[in-house]
């Protein structure tokens, strides 16, 4: 499968997409530079890297489409309406090109824990990945039921109802500030601060 699609995949993606990727790679990489020379907050300048591969890419996948065109007006023999044809091809085949190099690269990320496996150091660390995973399981779903009961409804409900319970937990809020314990503890506090004021300023009445 992955040779096959990297055939399918080969002409479309050198003559359509390979010259592009090329010199917008380059581009942009001397962008970079100077946007990274020119900055001091920047670290690696990879927004403009992206921004000036896709403004290049603009310009020029057009113009080479536009250039193939030329070289089949001049350097064939082919009719008017088969050049008008495949110039309106193009941008179909870019995109098979582009589709097809994609699910190549997935399927060499999918051969590479094979090829791992011919390795002994690799085989081993994979050998272990179950036994590490299976704790990794005993233990998150012990913290589960440790911490799970004291969420409440949280836990024990399968349907939560998400706008109830911020509305509930701000009238608790609220209920909680204004109790009659916190208003008449920040009533002693207010007391407490007029008679230190009121004996300050007796003492300094003294004092003059």
């Amino acid at each position: 499968h992955l040779i096959f699609v990297l055939l399918i995949a080969a002409v479309p993606a050198v003559t359509l997409n390979l010259p592009v990727g090329l010199l917008a790679r380059l581009w942009a990489n001397q962008r970079r530079k100077k946007a990274l020379a020119a900055s001091k907050v920047k670290i690696h300048a990879r927004d403009v890297m992206l921004s000036e591969k896709i403004l290049l890419c603009i310009v020029l996948v057009p113009t080479l489409w536009c250039i193939y065109g030329m070289l089949m007006y001049f350097g064939t023999d082919m009719d008017g309406p088969t050049i008008a044809l495949s110039i309106m091809s193009l941008p179909f085949f870019s995109y098979i090109g582009i589709v097809t190099a994609e699910a190549g690269v997935v399927d060499l990320k999918d051969i590479r824990p094979y090829l791992m496996r011919l390795f002994p150091s690799a085989r081993r660390r994979l050998s272990a990945l179950p036994e590490t995973r299976r704790l990794l399981q005993s233990d998150l779903r012990r913290f589960v039921r440790e911490i799970g009961p004291k969420l409440g409804n949280l836990y024990y409900e399968k349907d939560i109802d998400w706008k109830e319970i911020q509305a509930d937990t701000r009238k608790q809020g609220q209920m909680h500030l204004s109790s009659p314990q916190r208003v008449a503890a920040v009533k002693g506090n207010a007391a407490d601060v007029l008679s230190t004021t009121d004996s300050t300023d007796t003492d300094n009445k003294k004092d003059v």
